[in-house]
């Protein structure tokens, strides 16, 4: 009797856990804990077949069905070039600016957030094939597809042109970099022949080695960093704008830039 009792209340709060879960996942745990405590009360009330196919379909199948449809609806995929103080790997775990922005947007809506990394250039393609859905580290998406959708920009930067070495100035603008920023670093700190167009967080963390032997031209126009969203996401495009909007009129964006780039 005493079990029955248990069982009993025991329902009702399982049910209330699996509903009022954000992560989908939680949610399909408290799915199967319900179903197992329900199977129990079927086997007390000398309902064993019945118990047997409520544990068997509601606590096994429907789960596993359940997990396999979350799998990549209950992730948020980030493509994102890695970059110091904005969304990099450090000790094995990721840190940065850009991530911390990013984990906030992935508890706001729910979903497990998954990084990434590639190189600069293959994030547009990513999103448009909805391989990701957002593109960060250090993005300015002047020169993106119009598909791609975006935010307003949530840093201020600056853009750099490096070449040499032993180049005279004046120099002309070079073209983007494409790759990944430890290759160009391992690069200049060779001593090897480079042209190439940067952000400010990309251009500081060059400048750590010698860049003597290199010119560099700072280009007048402004720009700022922002999220590149999939065409498909415009769901996220609306939960970021508001996450950014809350970030700024708390100050804690100010907070957060001050942590990682002061």
């Amino acid at each position: 009797m005493i079990a029955r009792i248990v069982l009993l209340v025991l329902l009702p709060i399982t049910a209330g856990f699996a509903l009022i879960q954000r992560r989908r996942l939680y949610a399909i745990i408290g799915m199967a804990l319900f179903s197992l405590l329900l199977a129990s009360v079927f086997f007390l009330e000398h309902a064993p077949d019945v118990a047997i196919t409520e544990a068997a379909v509601g606590a096994a199948l429907v789960t596993f069905v359940y997990v396999l449809a979350i799998r990549k609806t209950g992730r948020l995929t980030v493509a994102a070039s890695e970059v110091p103080s904005l969304i990099e790997r450090v000790g094995g775990r990721i840190t940065g600016l850009e991530w911390e922005i990013l984990d906030r947007l992935a508890r706001r809506v729910g979903l497990d957030l998954v990084v990434q990394f590639m190189p600069v250039e293959e994030i547009e393609g990513a999103l448009l094939r909805g391989d990701a859905d957002l593109g960060a580290g250090g993005m300015i998406l002047d020169g993106f597809n119009q598909r791609i959708l975006r935010c307003e920009p949530h840093l201020p930067t600056a853009r750099f042109t490096v070449r040499g070495p032993s180049e005279a100035p004046p120099i002309e603008e070079g073209p983007p970099m494409a790759g990944y920023l430890a290759d160009l670093v391992e690069a200049v700190r060779q001593r090897e022949p480079v042209h190439v167009r940067l952000d400010l967080a990309r251009f500081l963390a060059l400048s750590r080695n010698a860049l003597d032997a290199y010119a560099v031209l700072r280009h007048e126009d402004e720009a700022g960093y922002a999220f590149a969203i999939a065409p498909s996401r415009s769901d996220l495009q609306s939960h970021l704008a508001a996450l950014l909007d809350r970030l700024r009129e708390t100050g804690e964006l100010n907070r957060l830039i001050e942590r990682h780039l002061r």
